[in-house]
């Protein structure tokens, strides 16, 4: 709880902040957009896994209502290599992943209730910075919002994707 005030805290100054910020330089501009994007993911991934705020959208939203276009979109944004990109950095300790799945037929319905977390931690963030990437562009601070939304893009946008692809192909199973 205390690492998600904090984190609430530091966003909402660093959002207030940004009409007074200068960063000229390219690696400041990553750095940044990097902070911001940590920041605001943060808060919500440790609310999603700490209190179960996945519920707060209605079962609804989790159901995949176009499997194929989604399938296609997975294919064609290249989600297959972000997933071996993940499984080979960030989850590459077994350990890790057996909090996910732990290969029996209860471990397959917690996949699924850890793939509605995670893309709870995601979507609000994604929306979030999706916003503050427009405040920057309306502040005139164009390379910082790019670089921003493009973080987010690859830091939230494609771990939604790849959990809605994960209960797809669970779905068979179920």
């Amino acid at each position: 709880m205390l690492a998600t005030l904090y984190l609430v805290i530091q966003s909402v100054r660093l959002i207030a902040g940004f009409p007074v910020i200068k960063v000229s330089s390219v690696i400041g501009i990553i750095i940044l957009a990097f902070i911001i994007n940590l920041y605001i993911t943060g808060v919500f991934a440790f609310l999603s896994f700490s209190f179960g705020v996945e519920k707060t959208l209605p079962n609804s939203y989790y159901k995949i209502k176009s499997p194929r276009f989604l399938a296609m979109l997975f294919r064609y944004l290249g989600g297959e290599y972000f997933r071996i990109f993940l499984l080979n950095t960030f989850w590459a300790i077994k350990k890790q992943r057996n909090k996910y799945f732990d290969g029996t037929r209860t471990g397959i319905k917690n996949f699924i209730i850890q793939s509605k977390k995670s893309e709870w931690g995601h979507l609000i963030p994604f929306v979030i910075i999706c916003f503050a990437s427009a405040y920057l562009f309306f502040l005139n601070m164009n390379a910082l919002a790019v670089v921003t939304m493009f973080i987010n893009i690859i830091g939230n946008f494609y771990p939604i994707i790849l959990q809605r692809h994960h209960r797809i192909r669970l779905s068979r199973f179920m």
